[in-house]
């Protein structure tokens, strides 16, 4: 079905997903080139008055931390519109414009290229918790979004698992990915997309849990 044929109900379906998509896929802990709140302001409330050639927009539609900002301004000049056609020309037509180009930047390959890399945890032991001590060897893993394929200790189960960057300390970063782990050859092999490049070069530690089970940290260093 094309856009064109959705109904109201199902491109509303669509807009809130490509909104919820962009406010929680591209974390940005450092806020680094985010244009600042008086553009995010003015793209909220008068949209028009920005050409579409600003590299701003590009910022805000890869930055989740900048669309959460735009849509809280957004969602306060709601409230102080009395007619819904005009909230949804300036408001919610923004945000839907910046979400679909959020979404479509991660489709197209000329915009965003994911890096194959690969971990080899074969040998690194079955822990159980991120309290356990992590692997001694720690991983060197480029500034960039990346396919890993993670090949998981010995005797690993499949299924579903969830990686998530961590600090040093243990701290969430907010970047976070999930996957599917198969058996490949006897080795339990998980492969992930997650994009490194919002993060700032230093030492941290990639995190990875079969589902429901706890975290196990992996000392990495993104460079």
């Amino acid at each position: 079905m094309t856009e064109e044929h959705l109904t109201p109900e199902q491109r509303r379906a669509m807009l809130e997903l490509l909104e919820k998509s962009a406010l929680t896929d591209y974390p940005n802990p450092e806020r680094i080139g985010c244009p600042g709140s008086d553009f995010l302001k003015t793209l909220a409330i008068d949209r028009k008055s920005i050409p579409l050639s600003d590299p701003h927009l590009q910022h805000v539609a890869r930055c989740s931390p900048c669309f959460g900002e735009f849509v809280k301004y957004r969602d306060a000049a709601k409230h102080r519109i009395t007619s819904r056609r005009a909230f949804i020309g300036v408001g919610a037509a923004a945000a839907a414009a910046l979400a679909a180009f959020a979404i479509r930047s991660t489709l197209g390959p000329a915009h965003l290229q994911y890096e194959h890399a690969e971990i080899d945890l074969l040998n690194a032991g079955t822990q159980r918790s991120a309290n356990s001590a992590p692997p001694a060897a720690r991983v060197d893993l480029p500034r960039k979004p990346l396919d890993l394929a993670i090949t998981l200790p010995f005797a690993s189960p499949t299924g579903e698992y969830e990686v998530q960057v961590l600090r040093r300390d243990g701290s969430a970063t907010g970047l976070k990915s999930s996957g599917k782990a198969y058996l490949s050859d006897g080795k339990t092999v998980l492969n992930v997309r997650i994009n490194l490049s919002s993060l700032p070069p230093d030492d941290y530690q990639l995190g990875y849990r079969h589902v429901p089970f706890d975290t196990i940290p992996v000392p990495i260093k993104i460079h």
